[in-house]
């Protein structure tokens, strides 16, 4: 009975996977988005090898949306791909739990990596907001499983990215984004400060509208988790909810304000007011209620909130009132821009940088154009001030003016002050961490270095690899050629490490007087004795010249490897790379002990 079980699940097996679209993938393939199978996991109980035995399903839509369900979701894909290292890129920051496990072609695991917003961002494998892991090369065909759980709405839409695609998107929305993201928070603290100034409850309404709004798209993009709480998952997940609600909050009262709803319809009005209560009460309960919970009744509250401030804008715009056709203008861009992103997702357009960020832009068009509404009311207002005080509209119009001068020259010495205050806790962080002579990292940087890779290490299982290197005979040489000739010896030392290196993950430290550190993370004791075996070749094939003096130097090296555990402790590893090149000089120097 059991062989005949084996056999079926082996059968469905089969079946299911070469019902999976296999990709090959070849220099040049720049981004694509691959076709997947899914299975929707109700108890959320299986593992990557149970759930092979399942039925999956072909996804006919793109991105896959499984809307909000407790469910686990199983997707799965094959590739074939003669590229060392691909990329594959799950585009929607807001996944609380996902699972990526790569299968060889013998459906043997070769890698898993645990992703999602539950974990602190420094955890993810590549630090930007989409969750992004490498893929390896293979010829006979990998399998990738993806399990994802979330309690937001469920979408997954990924894509595979050569190196240098990748790189280009990484800059195009960092440009993008933030360009979107300081204009709309300088906009709201500029409006901010404006109602400190000033006392006007619209400036403060708008401020808050246009802070939260950012904010939003922040959180939606990945960039508040990344910059703002990278170790807070547990806000993270609630933030979203508590900025929507505070969106409808300040955004109910500013369209009340700006368009005067109490002038003309005072029970809509107390309407609206009603409504920025019940979101300032959701505002306190997505803090201590799950997000589960809250995220259906926000949205709700939400659809509520945009009815009564159309209704608002309708009203007023049929008594001509000019701010309310500002607002209704920037409703509709908001509108148009959301309908654009929504539409690219669905395929209906070719997905474009523009689409993927249209909604930002319609967000950006429609706080400019709230912006306008409320400067077009406070000249409406001002106008009115002007014709029942004509005596003193002169001085009126200088006190405003002096106003908003102060107002601009305070907004450019905050921004010039912080600017400042940026580039030089950079010179410092820099000064602090680096070595003046060599300008190599110093030895308190390699220490908090070294107890994070061991970490980091243990944590995925993975290699840690160290070379400790000193100059030979260093004192001879400062006595014969001086001291300066010593310093020109370890900077030319120096640069010829740097020149060995190539990886972004190799760091090389000055540990103190002639001696240096490599750290080598993911790097094995072979691969780290090649590297050390290029600055030995790289130490004798030149000499160390300055002036007219040339000296031809040796090094003693040290090489040491270990498999981290979270029990052991870093300094060991540190100590026998320095007992090997202590090894090195005892058996006559200019060698290489591993």
């Amino acid at each position: 009975m059991r062989i005949l079980r084996a056999l079926m699940s082996l059968l469905l097996f089969i079946s299911a996977t070469s019902a999976a679209a296999e990709l090959r993938l070849s220099k040049g393939f720049g981004q694509i988005s691959p076709e997947v199978n899914y299975f929707l996991d109700e108890s959320a109980e299986l593992d990557w090898q149970s759930v092979q035995g399942e039925g999956f399903s072909s996804v006919r839509e793109y991105p896959p949306q499984f809307g909000y369900t407790s469910a686990a979701v199983w997707l799965r894909f094959r590739y074939v791909s003669d590229i060392e290292r691909i990329w594959l890129s799950l585009d929607y920051p807001m996944l609380d739990d996902i699972h990526v496990y790569i299968l060889d072609n013998e459906n043997q695991l070769i890698r898993a990596y645990p992703l999602g917003d539950h974990l602190n961002f420094v955890e993810r494998v590549l630090q930007r907001p989409e969750f992004t892991v490498p893929l390896p090369m293979s010829m006979s065909g990998n399998s990738v499983y993806l399990r994802v759980r979330s309690d937001s709405s469920l979408e997954v839409p990924m894509t595979l990215l050569e190196d240098s695609t990748l790189r280009h998107i990484m800059e195009d929305s960092a440009w993008l984004q933030g360009l979107f993201f300081g204009a709309v928070v300088m906009l709201g603290i500029y409006h901010v400060l404006i109602f400190f100034s000033s006392g006007d409850r619209s400036y403060l309404y708008f401020g808050g509208l246009s802070l939260t709004m950012a904010l939003i798209q922040a959180t939606l993009w990945g960039r508040s988790y990344q910059f703002l709480w990278p170790e807070s998952p547990l806000w993270n997940s609630m933030a979203v909810s508590v900025f929507i609600n505070a969106s409808n909050f300040f955004g109910v009262l500013y369209i009340a304000k700006v368009v005067k709803i109490i002038a003309s319809h005072r029970m809509v009005y107390w309407a609206a007011m009603l409504l920025s209560c019940v979101s300032a009460i959701m505002v306190i309960l997505s803090v201590f209620l799950p997000y589960s919970s809250v995220i259906g009744p926000t949205l709700w509250l939400s659809m509520v909130t945009f009815f009564v401030g159309a209704t608002m804008v309708i009203l007023r715009m049929r008594r001509g009132y000019p701010p309310a056709f500002a607002v209704f203008v920037a409703g509709l861009m908001y509108t148009l821009g959301s309908a654009s992103y929504i539409l690219g997702k669905l395929g209906v357009f070719n997905n474009s940088l523009f689409l993927d960020n249209a909604l930002a832009l319609g967000q950006l068009l429609q706080v400019l154009l709230f912006a306008f509404a409320l400067s077009v009311r406070m000249a409406m207002d001002k106008e009115l001030r002007e014709r029942a005080q004509r005596d003193s509209a002169h001085a009126q119009a200088m006190l405003l003016e002096t106003e908003r001068q102060q107002n601009i020259r305070l907004d450019q010495e905050v921004r010039a002050r912080t600017m400042e205050l940026r580039e030089a806790n950079a010179r410092l962080e820099k000064i602090s961490a680096t070595d003046a002579l060599t300008g190599l990292y110093n030895r308190r940087h390699f220490d908090e270095t070294l107890e994070r890779e061991f970490e980091r290490a243990a944590r995925e299982k993975s290699v840690l690899s160290l070379i400790m290197l000193d100059l030979d005979h260093f004192k001879n040489l400062n006595d014969t050629q001086g001291h300066a000739f010593g310093d020109e010896a370890l900077r030319q030392t120096a640069l010829r490490i740097n020149d060995v290196l190539k990886r972004p993950a190799d760091m090389a430290f000055r540990y103190g007087g002639e001696e240096f550190v490599i750290l080598l993370p993911d790097t094995s004791a072979s691969a780290a004795h090649i590297l050390a075996r290029q600055i030995w070749t790289a130490m004798r094939s030149e000499s160390v010249v300055m002036n007219e003096q040339s000296v031809r130097l040796t090094v003693s090296i040290g090489v040491a490897c270990a498999e981290p555990r979270s029990e052991h402790s870093p300094y060991a590893l540190l100590k026998r790379a320095d007992d090997k090149l202590y090894q090195a000089k005892e058996e006559g120097r200019d060698r290489i002990c591993l």
